[in-house]
C-alpha cells in the first residue's frame, strides 16, 4: 500500500472513530440526562447506566466501521474483489466495502468474541477513568455542574480509548 493510501485510510479511520464516538457519546449523554431528570438516581449512578447502553453503540460502530479494515485486512487483500482496490479505492468503494463487511459479520461472531472482550476491557478502563474524574469533579464543583463536568471528562478520556482500540482491542 502506498503512503497516500495509508494516510487516506488513517484519515478515514479517524473520521469513523469520531463519528462513532460522537454517536456513542450522544447516546451516553442523553441517557445520563434522562435518568437524572426523570428518576431519583444520582448523576454518578446514572453515568454507569448510560455507559453500559452507550457501550453497545460504541462496540458495533467501531467493529463495523472504524476498525473493520484492520479486522478483515487479510480478507480484503487476499480476495478477488473487483469492487475494491486496496491501493486505489475511492471513498465510494470504501463505503461499499464497509457494507459488504457488515453483511459477512454473522459468520465471524465466533472470531469476534476476543475483540468484543478486549474492547469491553478498553471501554471499561476508559469508563473507570471517566467515572473517577466525573465523581471527583462532582465532589469539587457540585452536582449542579454535572453536564459541564461530564463533557470535559469525556473529552479527556476519548484519546485514551482511541489508542486502546487501535493499538490493542481491534488490532489484527
Amino acid at each position: 500500500m502506498n503512503k497516500i493510501a495509508i494516510t487516506q485510510s488513517a484519515s478515514q479511520q479517524a473520521l469513523w472513530f469520531l463519528a462513532v464516538g460522537a454517536s456513542a457519546a450522544l447516546v451516553h449523554f442523553l441517557i445520563l440526562i434522562s435518568v437524572v431528570n426523570f428518576t431519583t438516581v444520582s448523576p454518578a449512578w446514572a453515568n454507569v447506566v448510560a455507559f453500559l447502553i452507550a457501550f453497545i453503540v460504541s462496540f458495533f460502530g467501531h467493529f463495523y466501521l472504524t476498525f473493520s479494515q484492520s479486522n478483515s485486512s487479510t480478507d480484503k487483500h487476499s480476495s478477488n474483489n473487483d469492487d475494491y482496490d486496496c491501493n486505489n479505492g475511492s471513498n465510494d468503494d470504501y463505503i461499499k466495502n464497509r457494507r459488504t463487511s457488515v453483511n459477512k459479520a454473522p459468520s465471524s461472531w465466533r472470531h469476534s468474541l476476543p475483540i468484543l472482550l478486549k474492547w469491553f476491557a478498553s471501554s471499561l478502563l476508559g469508563f473507570i477513568a471517566n467515572q473517577s474524574l466525573f465523581v471527583l469533579g462532582l465532589s469539587w464543583f457540585g452536582e449542579r455542574y454535572y453536564i459541564i463536568i461530564w463533557l470535559v471528562v469525556t473529552g479527556v478520556i476519548t484519546v485514551m480509548t482511541f489508542a486502546l482500540g487501535k493499538l490493542w482491542a481491534f488490532k489484527s
